[in-house]
């Protein structure tokens, strides 16, 4: 019995769009790790507003730490910090490079952190799972429902990314679009905001956000 004609089109069509997922996670594998190889001028050391943040709200909700995901992690600046702290941090990024590096340091530390060289979107985001998630300047809006659903009740999500200022022009080609102002809080609209704001730095703008997922209502 042969298959139905658009049940071929749909699965060639999704083979398709696996193989250009694939073709994409390769070829941006393969920038980072390059950019790294060549000495990245990366920052090693934590974004001031994450330590900011970190003093306010994190430490006093989670005094005793707990469980971290570093999203994007790079050379790990805020999941080595956090590891220093006692936390359990989970780091993910796309580069090898980055991961290898990152792992070193961390052994050097003495440090426990578990990592995955992959891309963001790939990582598989359990429910309920994280205290505390970091996201720092990798835009990818598929990410932030993903974000919001493994935070625990209680839990923090501390987000710093670049915005559009309106002088900035954006760059041209593939499907990147960077946030419009006011966009962040849209896209976690079930994350209470207890810290968001938006300002210019030099030619472009940056919004530093930290939203904390909500307890259940409780039903008498």
């Amino acid at each position: 019995m042969r298959p139905e004609p658009g049940l071929l089109v749909r699965d060639e069509l999704r083979f398709g769009r696996r193989i250009a997922r694939a073709m994409d996670d390769t070829d941006n594998r393969a920038i980072w790790d390059r950019k790294y190889q060549e000495g990245l001028p990366s920052l090693t050391k934590p974004d001031p507003f994450f330590i900011s943040a970190y003093e306010r709200m994190v430490d006093r909700a989670f005094p005793n730490a707990g469980t971290a995901l570093d999203l994007a992690a790079g050379l790990g600046r805020h999941a080595l910090w956090l590891a220093e702290r006692a936390w359990q941090v989970s780091a993910v990024d796309v580069s090898e490079v980055a991961i290898g590096e990152l792992s070193q340091t961390a052994a050097q530390l003495n440090v426990k952190i578990k990592l995955f060289a992959i891309d963001a979107a790939e990582y598989d985001f359990d429910t309920a799972r994280f205290d505390l998630i970091v996201l720092f300047y990798h835009l990818d809006r598929a990410l932030f429902p993903k974000v919001v659903s493994a935070l625990k009740p209680g839990g923090l999500f501390i987000c710093k990314m670049a915005v559009h200022w309106g002088s900035e022009i954006a760059r041209p080609g593939g499907n990147f679009k960077p946030l419009g102002k006011n966009e962040l809080a849209s896209l976690v609209p079930d994350l209470q905001p207890v810290d968001y704001h938006e300002r210019p730095v030099r030619d472009r703008g940056v919004v530093e956000f930290v939203g904390k997922k909500p307890f259940p209502l409780l039903i008498d």
